[in-house]
């Protein structure tokens, strides 16, 4: 009967971890699909009031304001993210995320990828989104830059700009998107004389 107990007693256990760890996962899915539909209020709701956004070790978002203009931006370029979660551990939501802008489209650069951990407060709210290399990052990476060095030569030469000359908020958004349009349309009208 002892056994059973403990058996009973492990098993309970057991189920409220994978449950806890479901409802991570969900909260994560939940997050990325509001995200995706542009739901603002509802996107900055499953952010926690102590919300912070990291690339590695360094601070990309250090709050929720900031990640709100981060946000404007991101819905100017009509971006969104696919998500595949490789794995769930206590707090912690680990997936591959792959982010599809218009800047990208634009300009033929492939989709931005890379592993994020998001970690889950004890209220069911993100705390922390914490992004890192994946396997082939450099690589990848490299060869994504490499589709856009002609704008970004053509974007200092004409405008004196560089791409981190634009903050990460609508207005600048607005301003870059309005550039590469710009800068698509010059070679249409080369081309037609």
């Amino acid at each position: 009967i002892m056994k059973t107990s403990y058996l009973a007693i492990a098993f309970c256990f057991f189920l409220s971890i994978s449950n806890s760890q479901e409802k991570n996962t969900e909260i994560v899915k939940a997050f990325i699909e509001n995200f995706n539909k542009k739901d603002s209020i509802a996107t900055l709701n499953n952010l926690h009031r102590n919300f912070s956004e990291h690339w590695q070790s360094s601070i990309v978002n250090q709050n929720k304001k900031d990640y709100s203009n981060h946000y404007s931006w991101g819905k100017v370029m009509q971006d969104f993210e696919e998500i595949e979660i490789i794995s769930t551990k206590g707090k912690q939501v680990v997936v591959n995320s792959t982010y599809y802008s218009d800047l990208d489209k634009l300009l033929g650069n492939l989709p931005y990828k890379c592993k994020k951990t998001f970690v889950i407060s004890n209220d069911g709210k993100i705390l922390k989104i914490v992004s890192t290399k994946n396997k082939g990052y450099d690589y990848y990476q490299n060869k994504r830059k490499s589709a856009s060095i002609e704008f970004r030569n053509w974007l200092l030469k004409t405008h004196k700009l560089k791409r981190n000359s634009f903050k990460m908020n609508n207005k600048d958004a607005v301003k870059m998107k309005k550039i590469v349009l710009g800068y698509l349309a010059k070679d249409e009208i080369v081309e037609r004389d």
